[in-house]
């Protein structure tokens, strides 16, 4: 098949890393994929070149960086004075519909809300069947007052798509509101994230003794996305209510934002170590004792980071959020902690300092939920998520109707 995929963006970021997992499965499976995305100055070139080497990227804007940068400008103005970002969204559908006309590729696949409907509004009158995996951002904008203009947006998208991918029945929440298409009225099918994460050249310089880290310390880690939602800042205060006790502690944060800058000058500690954008986190996972994920995101559906705790056989204490319950058990039960969270906080952020104690006190069950760890994480191999994509794809292909 020729499959082109849709971002908003290349940058770091769940939905951004599986996608670019995704292609490059697909590719590797022996269709011609293309990678589409609309901001060609946001391109992660080393997420790129680490995830899809082989996958062409095109870009919006690309081609006149200049005349795209007068409509970023145009469009921010518009935000300020509250009016939608029409013209560049207008030339990013023509564009992106002139490349579908020219690589008149078999499905269209794009993730993220906003991606979603300028796929739908380029694919309108062609051949092409659109199908959208939800990664969280539907309901996060149903939550949100400050874009009233999204969820028309995703409302319309739904409408038009031939189906669906969800990672969690949280996800379906876009699908109780006046409105919205029936989603029985929708192909659609519950995919998990595939992952098949390989350490990469850099990974002899991703060690313990790279961060002055004894070979005999328990390491805790989190990887995630450097926005506070992402719990950063209750793992640093529940390792140091630790810290004292356990002078054989480390806490390893793998992650680049303004907000983790801010947060290392808040809180500089010899066993805090903040390592920065990875390329590829597993190289650093592999050197954890513990993963952790103690977030309150509105979007948490699938988090990337837990499977990748788990492939490295990593016990995980993270926030009962989206699928992650389900994500943590195994058949030998779970390979970890979860956490209570609601009304989008922890609600006792305690228990993440009482579940990183008891992995400290307690090797007997530090051992067993390593044990579990690899058992919970077949599920996330690629290829079950790859054969379940390529069988989604065929059945809306053949559901097309044509165009006249």
């Amino acid at each position: 098949m020729k499959i082109l995929i849709v971002l908003e963006d290349l940058r770091t970021g769940g939905a951004q890393t599986f996608a670019l997992r995704l292609a490059q499965a697909l590719h590797v499976a022996g269709h011609q994929v293309h990678l589409y995305d609309q901001y060609a100055h946001l391109v992660n070139q080393n997420l790129v070149r680490q995830l899809a080497p082989d996958v062409p990227v095109v870009s919006y804007g690309a081609e006149s960086p200049g005349l795209d940068a007068v409509l970023r400008k145009a469009a921010g103005l518009g935000r300020r004075l509250g009016r939608p970002d029409w013209l560049r969204e207008d030339q990013v559908i023509r564009h992106l519909r002139q490349t579908i006309q020219r690589l008149q590729p078999d499905v269209v696949n794009s993730h993220t809300i906003k991606a979603d409907y300028v796929a739908a509004k380029a694919v309108q009158g062609l051949a092409v069947p659109l199908i959208i995996t939800m990664h969280g951002c539907y309901e996060l904008f149903l939550h949100k007052t400050d874009a009233p203009e999204v969820t028309p947006k995703g409302n319309f998208a739904l409408q038009q798509a031939a189906a669906v991918v969800y990672l969690t029945a949280k996800n379906l929440e876009i699908f109780e509101q006046q409105g919205v298409r029936p989603l029985n009225k929708l192909l659609n099918r519950k995919i998990y994230n595939g992952f098949d994460g390989q350490f990469s050249a850099d990974k002899p310089q991703h060690t313990r003794s790279a961060l002055g880290i004894p070979a005999d310390a328990k390491v805790f880690g989190m990887v995630a996305r450097g926005i506070p939602e992402k719990g950063w800042a209750h793992a640093v205060n529940s390792f140091l209510a630790l810290e004292a006790a356990h002078p054989e502690l480390h806490l390893v944060l793998v992650g680049e934002s303004d907000y983790l800058t801010q947060l290392r000058a808040e809180h500089p500690h010899e066993r805090i170590h903040f390592t920065g954008f990875s390329r590829n986190p597993i190289d650093w996972v592999d050197l954890f004792d513990v993963g952790l994920l103690p977030s309150y995101f509105h979007a948490e559906s699938l988090p990337n980071s837990i499977a990748e705790y788990l492939s490295c056989g990593k016990p995980v204490i993270a926030s009962r959020i989206g699928e992650v319950p389900a994500m943590l058990d195994s058949e030998a039960g779970l390979a970890g902690v979860v956490l209570d969270q609601a009304n989008w906080q922890l609600t006792d952020p305690n228990q993440l300092t009482e579940a990183m104690r008891a992995y400290l006190t307690e090797p007997a069950l530090l051992a067993e939920h390593q044990q579990r760890a690899p058992l919970a994480f077949e599920k996330f191999r690629m290829k079950h998520c790859l054969a379940a994509y390529e069988d989604l794809f065929r059945q809306a292909r053949a559901a097309q109707p044509q165009s006249a």
